[in-house]
Formats: structure tokens, sequence, C-alpha cells
């Protein structure tokens, strides 16, 4: 694809100065109304809930996400249906190009400017959007629209947004400008805001993640148009979260890949036995959970991620496997499935992108954008 190996000619992360080279790269778009969606855990949970729920009001909806399970074309969607290739490629070219008189621009954001034109081609009413990193320098920040949500926080990419909670606060809030709204799920963090920054607390900690996701979705289309009464969120089906790919042996993905996240996960299994097939990025610590699994398989689908021992060492589980590749990882769990057992695979979206692709028998992107 011309337009995808061009963006790849550009470097992962941009140079210092997103937030102007984004305000130059859009200028002359009519952009459509956007809704963004920051936090640590739950944003693309929480994005897809909006779009599919805004759908569902007979809205046209665009929803930009990332990284993909197994295609790059995942990310930028219009009415649940992912870009085509040509119109990937066509509008990847038309950003690169776009691009050519500015210094230090990075891959993110020329996705971004890809998606925010593609969504106004479209003519959507609403564009859905996932904060990539942070907010205050996230190249989403740009989007138009005065209605953000905050789905959690965690302590994550410390070295760049910082060792305190506070911190981290600071810097995701920051996505929203003065005369925004930001709906949290997160209480307290009044003194974290931009000045001129709205800020309804819908903080329950009663609910769970999923409950509470669901809610600040339903309160951002509520807000978005005016309705009268919050949006129903039954039924709706977020891909790669606890998604069952198959039903002898049972076996689920999740793209939870913090310990928090995790818990939410097992939550949903009880007591059940569970044969864990899991990766970990260098900068997540997944056996740092208060489980006993009956069989814990760990790979490293890539050199950027941990080593499969190092995973295995921080388990206490009976039997502790190292396998070279999903196939490997997935034969070793059904040889040693407990009575009632399942197979569970977490790691994020890089592990779980694989798994499916090898059930499916499908292509798996390895691309990092």
């Amino acid at each position: 694809m011309n337009g995808l190996n061009q963006l790849l000619n550009f470097p992962r992360f941009g140079a210092s100065g997103v937030n102007k080279r984004m305000a130059l790269l859009c200028q002359g778009i009519d952009q459509v109304p956007a809704i963004k969606i920051v936090g640590s855990n739950g944003k693309g949970t929480t994005a897809h809930l909006v779009a599919e729920m805004a759908q569902r009001m007979g809205k046209k909806v665009g929803l930009y996400t990332s990284p993909h399970l197994l295609k790059v074309n995942e990310r930028i969607k219009v009415n649940g249906l992912d870009i085509s290739d040509r119109d990937l490629d066509d509008l990847l070219l038309w950003a690169c190009a776009r691009t050519e008189a500015l210094d230090g621009v990075g891959r993110f954001e020329i996705l971004t400017l890809a998606a925010i034109e593609y969504f106004t081609r479209c003519n959507v009413d609403l564009a859905v959007m996932e904060i990539g990193l942070g907010g205050r320098f996230d190249p989403v920040r740009i989007a138009r629209g005065n209605i953000s949500v905050m789905t959690s926080l965690d302590l994550e990419h410390t070295a760049i947004l910082g060792n305190r909670l506070e911190d981290i606060a600071k810097e995701k809030a920051a996505v929203c400008q003065s005369g925004d709204v930001l709906l949290s799920a997160v209480g307290g963090i009044e003194a974290c805001l931009p000045d001129g920054v709205a800020y309804v607390d819908l903080s329950q900690p009663a609910l769970s993640p999923l409950q509470s996701n669901a809610r600040l979705a339903a309160h951002a289309l509520k807000r978005q148009f005016g309705l009268a009464d919050l949006p129903d969120t039954f039924g709706v089906k977020v891909p790669g979260r606890l998604q069952k790919l198959s039903n002898d042996p049972p076996l689920y993905v999740d793209v939870a890949h913090s310990p928090a996240a995790v818990k939410t996960v097992l939550d949903h299994f009880k007591d059940r036995p569970i044969s864990l097939v899991c990766a970990a990025r260098t900068d997540k610590d997944v056996q740092a959970l208060d489980h006993v699994f009956h069989h814990v398989i760990a790979i490293q689908p890539d050199e950027t991620m941990k080593p499969a021992d190092a995973i295995l060492s921080g388990f206490l589980s009976p039997k502790k496997d190292k396998a070279q590749d999903v196939a490997e990882a997935l034969s070793l769990a059904k040889e040693h499935l407990a009575d009632h057992g399942m197979i569970l695979c977490l790691g994020g979206f890089g592990l779980v992108g694989r798994v499916m692709a090898h059930i499916r028998g499908t292509h798996y992107d390895v691309i990092s954008l």
C-alpha cells in the first residue's frame, strides 16, 4: 500500500510542537463535531460504546481508535465499517503530502489528520476520537468538539506523563481547552483541569469499569445531542474485550495489559480454572496479580516485549511454560486444560491480534504506528 509505506518513512513519534503542527495541518478542513476520549484504561471500550450508541440513534458516526487488532484500517471507521484499502491509501498520500513544508511530523499526526479529513469527507454527524497518549500533546487534541471524557487514571508512561497521579491527570485533562466540558469517571481532579474547563464528576466507585464506561458514554451522548434521557447501552460488543473466539475449548481474549484491567477481566470468571496465555510490554507488570492460574504460558511476540522467562518468574501457578508463538502456546494450553477449564489470552493488542489471526486463519499487520 503506497500510502502506508510512505507513512512508515516518518518517525513513529513526532518532535515537540505537535499542537502547532496539527493546527497548521488542519487549516481549511471543515471539521465535524467530535467527542474525545482520554484515560489510562477503558478508552477504546468507551469510544466504541459512544459510537455504537450514536449509530442506534440514527447518527452517522466516525470512530478513530488505536492500536489495531488485525489491520490498520480498523483504526478509522464510519458506522462500524473499516476504511477501505483504497480510501486509506489515498488519504495517507494526501496527508503525507500536506506535511511537506513541516519538520518533525510523526506517524500518529499523519494518521490523525487522515482520519479527520475522512470523517469530513463522509460528512459524519459525530466523530468519536480516542486519545493515544496523555492529552496535552496528542494530535487528537485538535479535533473540533467541546466534550471530552476521562475514563480512568493509572500510573502509566511515567517517563512522559509524570510519576504521580496528579501529574498524569493534568496531562490527560489538558486535552480540553477553555470552554470545554470534561465528563470524568475519576473524582477529585478539579484542580488538575485547565482554566475555563467545566468538570462533571460522574465517578461511582461501586460500578465495574465496564458499567462506568457505559455510563460515561451515555452521558456524553446526552450532552452532545441534548437528549432528555440517557441512551441505552445494552448489548454493545467491543472487539478484543472479553471476546469469545471458540467454544471447544472455551477461548477468550482481552486486550487488558495492566494489573487493574486484568483484575477486571478475571472478576468475570470467578473461580473457574484458567489456562493463561500471556505477553507483556516492558513497562507493564501483568503478573502483579493476586490470582493463581491453573497454567501459565508466556510468549514474546516481538523483541520490544518482555522475554517469556521474565513474565513467568512472577507467577506462582503450579504449571508454567513458555512458547515460541501463539500456535505453540494454544497447543500447550489445550493439552493441559483442567476439567471445566478455559483458555484466556491477555497481553494487549499485539497478543490478542495474533491470537485472533491464528484462530481465523487471517493476516496480522505487524506495524508500529
